[in-house]
């Protein structure tokens, strides 16, 4: 059988099993070859430019358009651990919710991850726990495919964890344009918020909606005082029943207004 492999009809093997990503390991396993075949037949494959290494043993598959998957940057990070799907500030933008493009790469992962950095653009991993991990899809950018949080995900994720999604005020301005647009389900999102179990959370989306004259039944505020903006001091106009300090201007939060 290992006279009958060329670097062209392994990708295609790859493509057929949607193995995007894959280690040295897969290939032996697939081929039944053992680790010097293996290497040979990876570094012929990348010099081919059929395939890149990501990290040491660890592969992306370019197949035959290498320029199409090297320049698709959220393909890229939706398969470089496992499991895994784009979320924040890159699916905010993916999304449309906001027209500031990160200038590095968001990926939810149940796992611990190191970042990577791959031809100049850095790919954050930022780990959920398991209870966290739903709300994402597959989708097709340029042709590739790539997981990605859903719209309404993609803001809970980055309201959670604002400082990878550009701060508070980013997410409340992709909220806004998410309600207008009628792009999301606000039951659904209070829905996904409840199965979070994150009472600051739920705070946080309470008072942004209530501020954007949203529903807000079945979201549960928390017990103790909440920073809107957990990067900023604990100031700015307390609201009572959200129990959280306003630590941000309205206008830097709804620059266009509410409406």
């Amino acid at each position: 059988m290992a006279q009958q492999i060329t670097p062209i009809s392994i990708s295609r093997l790859l493509l057929q099993h949607e193995l995007f990503a894959f280690n040295s390991r897969t290939v032996a396993d697939l081929l039944g070859l053992d680790k010097m075949q293996t290497t040979r037949l990876l570094q012929r494959m990348e010099g081919d430019s059929l395939i890149a290494r990501i990290e040491r043993g660890k592969y992306i598959l370019l197949g035959l358009t290498p320029e199409q998957a090297l320049s698709n940057l959220l393909f890229l990070g939706s398969h470089l651990v496992s499991p895994s799907y784009v979320s924040f500030w890159s699916a905010l933008h993916f999304h449309g919710f906001t027209e500031q493009a990160p200038h590095m790469v968001f990926v939810a992962t149940s796992r611990q991850k190191r970042e990577v950095l791959f031809r100049g653009t850095v790919f954050k991993f930022v780990r959920l726990k398991p209870e966290a991990f739903f709300g994402y899809r597959r989708e097709t950018l340029a042709g590739m495919p790539l997981v990605i949080a859903d719209e309404a995900k993609a803001i809970l994720d980055s309201l959670a964890l604002p400082e990878y999604a550009g701060g508070v005020s980013e997410v409340a301005k992709a909220l806004r344009n998410a309600v207008i647009e009628r792009r999301i389900d606000v039951t659904e999102m209070i829905e996904y918020a409840r199965k979070l179990h994150n009472h600051s959370l739920s705070s946080r989306l309470g008072y942004l909606l209530e501020t954007l004259e949203q529903p807000t039944e079945g979201l549960d505020p928390s017990r103790g005082p909440v920073r809107l903006d957990p990067q900023r001091p604990l100031q700015g106009k307390y609201h009572p029943h959200w129990r959280v300090y306003v630590n941000v201007s309205h206008q830097d939060l709804f620059p266009h207004g509410v409406a």
